[in-house]
């Protein structure tokens, strides 16, 4: 059955550097105008499903950068069970991209392996007709190569893009240990050669060659160039947090007493 959002509104690397796609610097200020913002902050260690609808979704922490089109929590018809009746849905715009992050508090990208080793738990559902919303991860303080001197070099602005496959009706982004993981910029290797903007590597590989980058935020995005009308995700999970998208919080949990299907899952 082809999945439709209701009342929606207002995999190459090639894609994925298109309009939209964060390659660019975050807008001037756009930091300091989010929650938190302060040093030190900590990843998916929140362990608990969060519930988030229209009317709590800024004050959870997520946001659409100025410069694209909002994403918005809308009805879907024909997902499963586990979303629901609602969803996160990214709109088409002739022009700009869509996309969701959340404030990551300036975490240490570091905070991605447990224990040095194990990589968070990092997933997401989501379907569409067209091509797959992708994970991305903002960073500052990326390790960049001397060659790359364009805006928020200064800051090493850099973003970290996974792409999930073609959605087969509603599907679940599980990235793992993939090794389509690739940086907007051009990174310093630890030869210091140039590893060029797009190398593929794990995500353990990009973090070892970062090893002072902080995490600004981290979400979900669609290029400009993706004009599906039907793109949408649900349960975005970081570490042991769970973000439910719902139009209305009744009946759907709250954060930190939905965690036991977790279990077993993160290393002891």
């Amino acid at each position: 059955m082809k999945n439709v959002i209701r009342s929606v509104g207002v995999a190459s690397v090639a894609v994925a550097f298109g309009a939209g796609a964060a390659l660019s610097a975050p807008i001037a200020g756009a930091q300091s105008s989010l929650p938190g913002g302060s040093l030190g902050g900590s990843l998916g260690d929140a362990c608990g499903t969060e519930v988030v609808t229209p009317e709590t979704l800024e004050a959870s922490g997520w946001f659409t950068p100025d410069d694209e089109t909002d994403a918005k929590i809308d009805a879907v018809d024909g997902a499963p069970e586990s979303v629901g009746a609602a969803a996160l849905t990214l709109p088409t715009d002739a022009t700009l991209g869509s996309s969701l992050y959340k404030n990551a508090d300036r975490a240490p990208l570091a905070d991605l392996l447990r224990d040095g080793e194990n990589l968070t738990p990092l997933s997401y559902e989501y379907t569409s007709s067209g091509q797959a919303p992708a994970l991305q991860i903002r960073l500052n303080g990326a390790n960049l190569a001397d060659s790359e001197d364009g805006a928020g070099s200064d800051i090493g602005f850099a973003t970290i893009v996974w792409s999930p496959p073609t959605a087969d009706g509603w599907s679940n982004a599980v990235p793992g240990d993939s090794d389509q993981f690739f940086v907007t910029r051009a990174l310093e290797g630890e030869g210091g050669q140039d590893v060029p903007r797009g190398t593929m590597m794990t995500l353990d590989e990009i973090i070892d060659l970062n090893p002072d980058a902080v995490v600004t935020e981290y979400g979900v995005q669609k290029t400009r160039d993706n004009t599906a009308d039907d793109v949408a995700i649900d349960n975005f999970t970081l570490g042991c947090e769970i973000t439910n998208f719902e139009l209305e919080a009744e009946d759907t949990g709250s954060l930190g007493d939905a965690f036991g299907s977790l279990e077993g899952m993160l290393p002891s």
